[in-house]
């Protein structure tokens, strides 16, 4: 392999290319369209812009299957790189739509909607998700959503 010395499009200061693992790392996209990576974990996300990562799915509480979650801010794309989901989705009003998500799949979950994920066969989800304000709210399998 022949090694060559990246050289800044424009003089700017370099930003060079970077390898990283998209499961141990967010990939934050900020609204300047750079990307900035940082340590997965759900404390101390960004204030602003988009996350966007891969995560292991194993049972129902690796994708918050006891809760409904919602993104006022944007849409959700969720991919499933392997394994298989079932995904609820409900407006406010209550009314509840499922979808089965195979490998290879993607979805976009519309802004504003109530959504959760059940594994039925665990694998690895690639996600596209607004970085701030999500709501959750549980779920309560017996008793009529509010």
């Amino acid at each position: 392999m022949t090694r060559h010395k990246f050289r800044p499009p424009g003089g700017d200061t370099p930003r060079l290319p970077r390898l990283f693992a998209l499961s141990s790392s967010l990939a934050v996209l900020q609204a300047d369209a750079t990307v900035r990576l940082m340590p997965f974990q759900r404390d101390g996300l960004p204030r602003a812009g988009w996350i966007m990562g891969i995560k292991p799915i194993s049972d129902n509480a690796s994708v918050h299957g006891n809760h409904w979650e919602r993104h006022p801010r944007g849409d959700e794309i969720l991919t499933l790189l392997e394994g298989s989901l079932r995904v609820v989705l409900a407006a406010d009003a209550g009314d509840e739509r499922e979808l089965r998500v195979a490998a290879g799949e993607s979805l976009v979950v519309p802004q504003g909607w109530w959504h959760r994920l059940e594994v039925r066969q665990p694998g690895r989800l690639m996600f596209v998700t607004p970085a701030t304000d999500s709501e959750h709210r549980l779920h309560r399998p017996h008793d009529q959503e509010d």
